[in-house]
């Protein structure tokens, strides 16, 4: 794999990754924290060319050491309980049974965000407006010099547009990998 695309798939991870050491630290923070030490590392790896057959897995693996090093480092600063490798076999496991979904998932999200550029007009901006920079109904409805009767009309035809957009284009990528 070349050193771009590892980065890129790592990239495409970084949601997935970030929730699987949540799951380990149970910590946000220290997530975060180890989350640019492993960045690091997939870096450096990635300018030796490696081939990497599951980035998935061999990140969380990095994650793993980079987790069990954090607790190493801090139970000899203060004493605390190890962190038990058991827990992480679990968690790890449960994040590789659950690839496939992860996968599914960025499929769908990578299709909402096409759909939601080829909205146009009141539709979009309703559709950021409401999601993207939270703002209320009353608030849109404001904006807009409608009522707010009429913006949860618009919202809610808007977002059944984006709806059949995804459900097309996931039926499409499913009718495509069973002809395969």
């Amino acid at each position: 794999m070349q050193q771009s695309s590892l980065v890129q798939k790592f990239l495409e991870e970084r949601d997935a990754v970030l929730g699987f050491l949540i799951a380990l630290t149970r910590d946000f923070q220290v997530a975060e924290e180890i989350f640019q030490e492993v960045s690091l590392v997939v870096i450096a790896e990635a300018r030796k060319d490696i081939d990497v057959q599951n980035v998935a897995a061999w990140v969380r693996e990095i994650a793993r050491r980079r987790v069990a090093e954090y607790y190493r480092k801090r139970s000899r600063q203060a004493p605390t309980s190890p962190f038990p490798e058991s827990l992480a076999d679990v968690i790890d496991q449960s994040f590789a049974e659950n690839e496939e979904l992860l996968e599914q998932q960025q499929t769908r999200m990578r299709f909402l965000l096409e759909c939601l550029r080829k909205l146009t007009g009141r539709s979009r901006e309703l559709v950021q407006g409401f999601y993207h920079r939270r703002q209320s109904l009353q608030q849109l409805a404001d904006s807009m010099d409608w009522q707010v009767a009429s913006v949860k009309v618009a919202l809610s035809r808007a977002r059944n547009v984006l709806g059949d957009c995804v459900r097309v284009k996931m039926q499409t990528v499913t009718e495509e990998q069973s002809h395969e």
